[in-house]
């Protein structure tokens, strides 16, 4: 079985978990201050949790002031899985939160408390941006439990504030820490097409 085989199969493995944990992560509303919300530190909890069982070291979180937010600051988590060469890291950024859920009558069921129906997750935030989030931690969980080290180091950044304009999320960790480096790779599953011709 070569490589790949190996990792696709292990994250094949996950599947049941995966779902439970978007169902989890739904469960925590991160929405933000200024849309009435109490903001991400929650939803940062279980991430960080998840980061340390699973092979992530120096991880850090980066804590943008925001008066509004009951604890006084916006979290943003940044993580490592170490690769052969750390001469440039491998980026992918997601965001945790989510906008308001809108007019509850429109859904069918409490947007905070995801659930399955034929085949799909539905829930605030399942989509837009868990989705990528949550392949994203498990794809790098298979590597680390298949023990198999990538080639470069690989990072994760899961930033706040993106609904509302990033300001307490990547562009509070850009102005305020030296992280992100020319020859990085930075990657953002937050948009693109069915068929894989563009991709954000």
């Amino acid at each position: 079985m070569t490589k790949m085989e190996k990792i696709t199969k292990r994250i094949d493995s996950y599947r049941n978990e995966m779902i439970d944990m978007q169902i989890k992560l739904c469960a925590k509303p991160s929405i933000s201050p200024a849309s009435g919300g109490e903001g991400e530190v929650e939803k940062a909890e279980i991430l960080i949790d998840f980061l340390k069982k699973n092979g992530f070291s120096d991880i850090e979180v980066i804590k943008a002031p925001d008066l509004e937010a009951p604890s006084g600051y916006r979290p943003n988590i940044l993580g490592f899985f170490k690769g052969k060469s750390s001469f440039k890291t491998i980026w992918i950024m997601t965001h945790m939160d989510v906008v308001p859920p809108g007019e509850l009558a429109q859904w069918r069921g409490d947007p905070f408390k995801a659930w399955v129906e034929e085949g799909k997750i539905y829930g605030r935030g399942v989509e837009d941006n868990q989705q990528d989030m949550v392949a994203s931690l498990y794809a790098i969980k298979a590597f680390h439990e298949e023990g198999l080290e990538p080639n470069y180091n690989i990072g994760i950044a899961l930033v706040a504030d993106e609904e509302t304009g990033s300001e307490k999320g990547i562009d509070y960790v850009l102005h305020n820490t030296n992280t992100f480096r020319k020859q990085d790779l930075i990657i953002v599953p937050d948009a693109g097409n069915e068929d894989g011709t563009m991709i954000e």
